[in-house]
């Protein structure tokens, strides 16, 4: 077999295995344990009190709602805090906190000195936080109203750390927002599956919960959704996603918008994970290590399989059986252009949104693996 035809397969098995065979075997693992039903836990006695923390910049269009929709959450009242940390915000958001602040006792408005970015806001809140468990939450994200209690429930296991709702996206007409709705149901059902397993390594930066004493300082350049579910594990502690704890978040709309967010996750995401190099040995935390390569890394990396498997398959065009993969190939990239084409047209969109989605989030993965080698460091970002 010639190298070129080699090439070929081994990206084609890359490809394979990591968007089907690993879900495809986490599915049967799970199915081969045969769990017990978890027992029936109850909220912790004393009740466990929250921070729930907010880093903004220049939120003013939200962040009445979302204050709004975090006092309504059902959850007793001296047991919550809201902490709003402003991250250098020019606009009327710190104005539009300080009424919040002087109507109801449980919100505090927090002011970093200049741009500190996401991370550095973060670390301030948390610094001034007082709860037995932290929530970090996104300016934009709804939380449902039982959120808390949900969560709570979970903390009477006292071996999770860190807990993780299932976040849906509102739906738009838009071939990015189909595609990308698609692509965000595969996540998370291979997030409930690692979770379900025990392995579950990420949560979604919208919402999640940890216990205060996990917390670890975040460094600038890393995000919260990537790192601290990393610590959560480093110190032996689970990290679980709650089907049943449901927040809603919006999803970019727009290509610039969608290539921007996952440029910028995977060059945050790739360098912390690397700046947890235990958490990869197979004989430490084998589970883990399995799910970041698989998960993670390989998906990361199927831009570089989608090429080599390409332009090895156009050196082999001499040879009639592999032909019809390459047309195969060439045909899916064509659907992709189409789908881009009719990416702004209003309506039901048609399947090509699928491929251009999929093709879009490629290309933000290549970039941002190549920012990432490079040691891009992303702080602050709108």
């Amino acid at each position: 077999m010639t190298w070129p035809a080699q090439v070929l397969l081994f990206a084609i098995f890359l490809l394979a295995y990591t968007w089907i065979g690993y879900p495809v075997i986490l599915y049967v693992r799970l199915s081969l344990r045969r769990l017990p039903p978890r027992p029936g836990l109850k909220t912790p006695h004393p009740t466990p009190s929250f921070s729930i923390i907010v880093a903004v910049h220049n939120e003013e269009a939200r962040i009445d709602q979302k204050l709004q929709n975090c006092l309504a959450l059902e959850y007793p009242h001296d047991a919550v805090e809201i902490l709003v940390a402003s991250d250098g915000s020019t606009d009327a958001t710190e104005r539009r906190v300080e009424r919040w602040e002087a109507h109801d006792a449980r919100v505090h408005l927090l002011r970093t000195e200049g741009r500190a970015g996401k991370s550095g806001a973060q670390n301030l809140a948390v610094a001034q936080a007082r709860g037995d468990l932290l929530l970090f939450t996104d300016a934009e994200a709804t939380l449902q109203p039982d959120l808390l209690q949900r969560i709570a429930t979970n903390f009477a296991d006292p071996e999770i750390g860190l807990v993780a709702p299932v976040v849906r996206f509102g739906s738009s007409a838009g071939s990015v927002s189909q595609g990308q709705g698609a692509y965000w149901r595969f996540e998370i059902l291979l997030r409930q599956l690692e979770s379900d397993i025990g392995i579950l390594a990420t949560a979604s930066g919208s919402a999640f919960a940890i216990r205060r004493g996990l917390f670890q300082p975040i460094p600038p350049q890393f995000g919260d959704d990537c790192t601290i579910p990393l610590d959560v594990r480093l110190q032996g502690f689970k990290a679980i996603q709650d089907a049943q704890a449901i927040v809603f978040d919006e999803m970019p709309h727009s290509i610039a918008g969608e290539l921007r967010t996952r440029i910028r996750m995977t060059a945050r995401n790739w360098i912390g994970i690397l700046s947890r190099p235990a958490l990869l040995n197979p004989f430490r935390f084998p589970g883990t290590a399995w799910g970041l390569v698989s998960h993670k890394f390989l998906r990361w990396l199927t831009p570089f399989s989608l090429m080599a498997a390409f332009l090895s398959n156009l050196m082999l065009l001499n040879r009639p059986r592999w032909a019809a993969l390459w047309i195969l190939q060439v045909c899916f990239y064509i659907a992709a252009l189409a789908g881009w084409k009719r990416s702004g047209s209003v309506g039901r969109q048609s399947f090509v949104g699928y491929p251009f989605a999929f093709c879009l989030a490629n290309l933000g993965f290549l970039l941002g693996v190549v920012g990432g080698i490079r040691g891009q460091r992303i702080m602050a970002y709108k």
